[in-house]
């Protein structure tokens, strides 16, 4: 039996780049729409805008990688 490769790996682990950083910005905003605004409108605000932030800094790791491997 052989060690997987790291293809490999990324292919069979479960779960995305953009999904993960989606998931981590969200929480991150919803607990810092909650200590600014002490409410559950601004931890739901905040909870949507890093998730949003999170996702679109997940798509430009995924592309930049992409264009990375591409290039050499």
């Amino acid at each position: 039996m052989r060690e997987l490769t790291l293809d490999e790996i990324e292919q069979v682990s479960g779960g995305g780049t953009i999904g993960d950083f989606a998931a981590d910005g969200g929480a991150f905003g919803t607990i810092v729409g909650t200590l600014f605004t002490n409410t559950l409108v601004g931890a739901a605000r905040g909870g949507i805008g890093g998730a949003l932030m999170g996702a679109s800094f997940g798509v430009g790791q995924v592309a930049g990688d992409a264009l990375y491997d591409w290039l050499s």
